[in-house]
């Protein structure tokens, strides 16, 4: 979420923040965000914590304003529960279909953005064909790469995360207009340099490999995890390098 103190806290309207949830991937309509705040407001429950439920997985977002335009919105509407107001839910049943997303624009010399990645994989989530294309093309064009990543001395679990990595890399990178070619060891870098790769795509591999740190049902260990960033940074480096 967004730093709340930043976000400008306004109630737009009932078919406002419903598009906006249903955006996000929320399943929540706005009449179970309202009875979930009055609930809250009788309990001393703070609105980040009624917020932080609304979605099973993160939230998705075309845009941080966007973003912002959501949690403004629940904020606003939680005060003005809050505060005692009458709040107007009356279309509250109008259903608002979310707009699939938009093919993401190339990302040119600097690489892959924070936006960029955002936007790839809500395309990639409302167009599986698209993503099973490029998984595809991970498979027939990357086998030399996915035999290094089963000689690196892996455990199956850790093996299966890394595949995994690798090729969202491989469809990141190819989504955003860059051509990779098959990567045979000999590319690979014998120590990776995150350096030479794009920063959102460093925070990226960080953040995936911390939740499947802090995964509830089957936590990846910690040696393990580093084992991972380390054999998917040096593979990321080598598609990164080749599609230069």
């Amino acid at each position: 979420m967004s730093r709340r103190e930043d976000i400008e806290r306004s109630f737009e309207g009932q078919a406002v923040l419903q598009k906006l949830l249903t955006q996000s991937g929320s399943l929540a309509d706005v009449d179970d965000v309202a009875g979930a705040f009055t609930q809250a407001v009788k309990e001393g429950v703070p609105a980040p914590v009624v917020i932080q439920a609304l979605w099973e997985d993160e939230p998705r977002f075309t845009s941080p304003d966007e973003a912002a335009q959501l949690f403004g919105n629940l904020l606003g509407l939680y005060e003005l529960i809050a505060a005692g107001k009458k709040v107007d839910l009356k279309e509250a049943g109008v259903k608002v279909k979310r707009e699939k997303a938009q093919r993401p624009e190339p990302f040119g010399e600097e690489g892959p953005t924070d936006d960029f990645i955002e936007a790839a994989w809500r395309y990639f989530d409302d167009y599986p064909k698209e993503r099973q294309r490029f998984e595809h093309a991970f498979e027939n064009r990357q086998d030399a790469l996915v035999s290094w990543l089963d000689a690196s001395g892996l455990d199956d679990a850790a093996f299966g995360l890394a595949r995994h990595l690798v090729g969202e890399v491989f469809a990141m990178l190819e989504l955003g207009g860059a051509k990779v070619k098959s990567i045979d060891e000999s590319m690979v870098p014998k120590k990776a340099s995150l350096d030479g790769l794009p920063k959102a795509l460093v925070e990226w591999m960080d953040d995936s490999l911390f939740e499947a740190t802090s995964d509830e049902a089957q936590p990846l260990p910690e040696k393990e995890a580093e084992q991972v960033k380390d054999v998917v940074a040096r593979a990321a480096v080598a598609m990164w390098k080749s599609a230069a």
